[in-house]
């Protein structure tokens, strides 16, 4: 393993790296979080009614579009369209989905707050792309 050092880090080759991110990966696909976010995911796309619920909602939300953008939407219209995207939010399937993603972000969190610690390096920051977002 060629280490070289810059300033305060160890720089590893990038073949180490590679390898120690594929098995980051695959010890975090193996968590309960990501079995049960996995899952959820795929009970979701497979729920036609979830699925019928969700295109219900696009398709007024697409016909709409122009009238959103220009805030001049009826009231019957936008209750409508709240009332389809309340009962796509409401499909047993979404709202597992849904709380599966949140706890599997949360658990990401954690790890990479936990990384952050063990290598004196804000982890998270690190990982940002460039540009004037992010």
């Amino acid at each position: 393993m060629n280490e070289t050092k810059r300033g305060d880090l160890n720089v590893l080759p990038k073949s180490v790296v590679l390898q120690a991110a594929r098995q980051f990966a695959k010890l975090l696909g193996d968590t309960p979080r990501f079995r049960e976010f996995e899952q959820a995911q795929l009970d979701f796309r497979k729920d036609t009614k979830a699925q019928t619920a969700n295109q219900d909602f696009q398709t007024k939300q697409a016909s709409l579009k122009a009238l959103l953008a220009l805030n001049a939407v009826s009231d019957e219209d936008r209750m409508e369209l709240q009332k389809l995207q309340d009962q796509f939010y409401h499909q047993p399937s979404v709202l597992r989905y849904i709380k599966a993603q949140e706890v599997l972000v949360a658990f990401c969190q954690e790890i990479g707050d936990q990384l952050s610690k063990d290598i004196g390096l804000d982890f998270a920051a690190s990982c940002k792309t460039g540009g004037c977002c992010g």
